[in-house]
């Protein structure tokens, strides 16, 4: 195992959450990706990952909504509330920050004033490169805020790394080696405000730059990034941005460090990967990659 260079709310994977999950996963295997073997949470969702360097993405679907309510905190039941947001559309749910100690991670940000549905442990069955049956060991920090509308957050702390961290799962046909960044579209400016506050009570003001249409928060692996919508639909005009059902600030795209954007491109057109190009490299169309646009940069900027 390469164990992952993360830092503490470093970003850790975005939920790309899918309603049709094998259709979308065959995508991202078009796309070049080399996806986990498919597991199932406890509370009815099944999930693949895209492991890179550092973070990943993971995608996920709900598989069997009898077991919501599953390993529920309170009124929080993670399940449940994936459902939810696919009742309204697909998309990025929630961004994962990294985290090594879930329960120091987790007073640090309750420390700050965040609003936090508390811990979950749970355990995900999986199967290793091997087809050897194991258990991965997680606790989430969960700090769900529906006033920053789909740009809430949640702690993620591998107990067992090493069976998350694979390199047979690390390496893609594409050159992705990680995350450098998420994107998000807010509808106005008290929005983005609001989002820049949490990022600042999160990373510490110096960390986080608020300007015209604009904000971003350096993290430590990776930056979050939100835009008014004019200058989102100027970054992504080439394919557009992704469907969205309501007013409210949601993740709008996923940036991914590639070194060889011409192997990449070439990959794409022998696959059928409908693509566009912008300022930073090139962009998949939203619908293709579960209502949210992957952009693959060759450095990061």
């Amino acid at each position: 195992m390469i164990p992952p260079r993360n830092t503490r709310f470093g970003i850790d994977h975005p939920l790309v959450t899918v309603h049709d999950h094998p259709r979308r996963l065959a995508h991202y295997e078009r796309m070049g990706f080399s996806a986990s073997p498919v597991s199932y949470h406890p509370w009815g969702t099944v999930t693949s990952l895209m492991m890179l360097g550092d973070n990943f993405i993971e995608l996920i679907g709900v598989n069997d909504a009898r077991k919501f309510g599953t390993n529920a905190i309170g009124d929080f039941c993670f399940g449940r509330y994936l459902g939810s947001f696919l009742a309204r559309e697909e998309g990025v749910s929630l961004v994962a920050l990294h985290s090594k100690d879930a329960r120091a991670d987790h007073s640090r940000l309750v420390q700050t004033g965040l609003q936090t549905q508390g811990i979950l442990d749970f355990r995900r069955t999986m199967r290793k490169p091997d087809g050897a049956p194991d258990e991965a060991v997680v606790s989430l920090g969960l700090f769900i805020d529906d006033s920053l509308g789909d740009a809430s957050n949640f702690i993620c702390h591998q107990h067992r790394p090493e069976l998350i961290w694979v390199p047979e799962w690390q390496t893609h046909a594409n050159g992705a080696t990680n995350i450098i960044g998420v994107t998000y579209v807010t509808p106005d400016t008290a929005s983005l405000r609001g989002l820049a506050t949490r990022w600042q009570q999160m990373y510490g003001a110096r960390h986080v730059d608020l300007y015209d249409g604009g904000a971003v928060a350096d993290t430590g692996c990776g930056h979050l990034l939100a835009l008014s919508p004019q200058r989102a639909e100027a970054r992504y005009a080439a394919v557009g941005l992704p469907m969205a059902q309501a007013t409210r600030t949601h993740a709008v795209a996923i940036t991914l460090l590639a070194p060889d954007l011409a192997h990449v491109e070439a990959l794409w057109r022998e696959h059928g990967v409908p693509y566009g190009y912008n300022e930073h490299g090139l962009v998949v169309e939203p619908e293709f990659a579960g209502n949210v646009v992957l952009e693959f940069v060759n450095h990061p900027h």
